[in-house]
């Protein structure tokens, strides 16, 4: 079974999560925790760190019980199929979900902005990405791309090897 992606109807991420959850599925919606300031209060709120997308876990034989959950559009498409994801970037996203904020870190004097990057340790081990700009002496921006969605964290220098393979 994989990890594929569902476009779902706008803000109702957490509802199809759970209606998919009724259903016996394995799903996942990454959240972020913020506060938001109303007129008389501050209140914290978990949003989607991935607005319109549900991850599922489904065999090819399930893949039309997804539409059983009102407000599942479709599946998101790539390549001609249905995208799927790698439990690896599942596990990141679930990692910046739980640390509440996007890891940041530090880059050498030997990389530079578009270089091709694999990160070698810690909770986005095994995933590659590219140079994207400094945030300040020896820390870099680290943009990871999946599913056509990019994904900006920060990582540690030392976590970070050039991939010449990419």
């Amino acid at each position: 079974m994989n990890w594929r992606v569902l476009y779902v109807t706008s803000r109702s991420e957490k509802k199809v999560n759970q209606r998919l959850t009724d259903l016996g599925l394995e799903s996942y919606v990454p959240l972020k925790t913020e506060k938001r300031r109303w007129s008389d209060r501050m209140k914290t709120v978990s949003t989607p760190l991935i607005n319109g997308y549900v991850f599922v876990k489904v065999s090819e034989k399930e893949r039309d019980i997804v539409f059983k959950a009102q407000g599942v559009l479709n599946y998101v498409r790539y390549n001609g199929g249905d995208a799927t994801v790698r439990d690896i970037e599942i596990t990141a996203l679930k990692s910046i979900e739980e640390k509440g904020y996007f890891v940041e870190g530090a880059l050498s004097q030997s990389l530079q902005k578009g270089d091709k990057v694999l990160i070698k340790y810690g909770p986005f081990k095994g995933l590659n990405g590219s140079v994207k700009s400094l945030a300040n002496e020896n820390v870099y921006f680290i943009t990871i791309e999946s599913i056509g969605y990019s994904l900006t964290v920060k990582v540690p220098e030392e976590v970070l090897v050039k991939n010449k393979n990419l």
